[in-house]
């Protein structure tokens, strides 16, 4: 019975000796928590404030705060005595991750390269890009992968190490697009004229951006007809319709044109026959003489 009383004694003047650096290793632990909460949130509405980073403002808040928390804790084991154990977490966490890295390459690229395109930010939220062979609209953005969708309604979930490897195109980033098509018009018609009405009907097309001005070019000089280019310039961010619709207006506008103007036009024109038909010939019966 005496043991165990002194066992008990001991026990306790070692913990009220103790006491003081737990009591400081919890107001250590308390203090980092508020800094790593302060912090967090003033990132967050830091983040809210740019259009460019707002996407992933839960994600960059998430990881002030943990990472404050972690300091802390490291800070709390040194206090209470503990700096070999704290020392030794942070060399198995480093080992940890190195073991983790190889055994999961592609994850920890996917997610070094979603954190290099959070903060270069290449595109946003809406945009129109194109990677690799992959081309739709930026629907969300993960820290692992970017999630696009195509133009026949596909959801695709693209790597975020994919499209940081390989050229990004971004067809919407100030908003403006130009597009164009080409048009056969026979030889006959000149080609002065023809490049004048084409001209003069895409810049009459609602959505049509008057500068910079849209302009025709002669593309090449082929077997049978000669070919023409079209462009013409639509902002996006302030048209009313798509760029599908702006395009079709643009050239159905041509095509009104060039009928008007009695050209002969088509994909290939040797085809583009006039063909004119014979006036009826009316047979009349000879009188027969008395």
């Amino acid at each position: 019975m005496d043991y165990i009383y002194e066992s008990l004694r001991t026990d306790w003047q070692a913990f009220l000796s103790f006491s003081p650096k737990l009591i400081y290793a919890l107001v250590v632990l308390i203090l980092f928590a508020m800094l790593a909460r302060v912090l967090g949130n003033l990132t967050g509405r830091v983040m809210q404030r740019s259009d460019r980073l707002r996407t992933n403002e839960r994600y960059v808040r998430r990881l002030v705060t943990w990472t404050m928390r972690i300091v802390g804790l490291v800070f709390a084991l040194g206090v209470m005595g503990f700096k070999g154990l704290a020392a030794s977490m942070l060399a198995t966490g480093g080992v940890v991750a190195i073991v983790l890295g190889f055994a999961f390459r592609e994850i920890g690229e996917n997610l070094l390269a979603g954190i290099f395109l959070t903060f270069s930010r290449p595109f946003e939220l809406g945009d129109l890009i194109k990677s690799g062979e992959l081309t739709g609209t930026v629907r969300s953005i993960d820290i692992r992968s970017v999630h696009i969708r195509t133009a026949d309604a596909c959801d695709v979930f693209v790597p975020s190490a994919q499209i940081f490897r390989q050229e990004l195109y971004n067809f919407t980033r100030d908003g403006l697009r130009r597009p164009s098509f080409t048009v056969g018009v026979a030889y006959q018609d000149e080609p002065e004229r023809v490049v004048e009405a084409l001209n003069k009907a895409a810049r009459s097309v609602e959505d049509v951006l008057p500068q910079p001005r849209a302009f025709t070019s002669v593309q090449s000089l082929a077997d049978g007809w000669i070919m023409y280019e079209v462009f013409f310039w639509v902002d996006i961010t302030i048209s009313r319709r798509d760029l599908v619709g702006v395009t079709n207006s643009v050239m159905i506008a041509c095509w009104r044109a060039l009928c008007e103007a009695g050209m002969t036009f088509s994909t290939d024109v040797t085809t583009a026959l006039d063909i004119q038909s014979v006036p009826p010939v009316r047979l009349a019966e000879k009188p027969a003489n008395g």
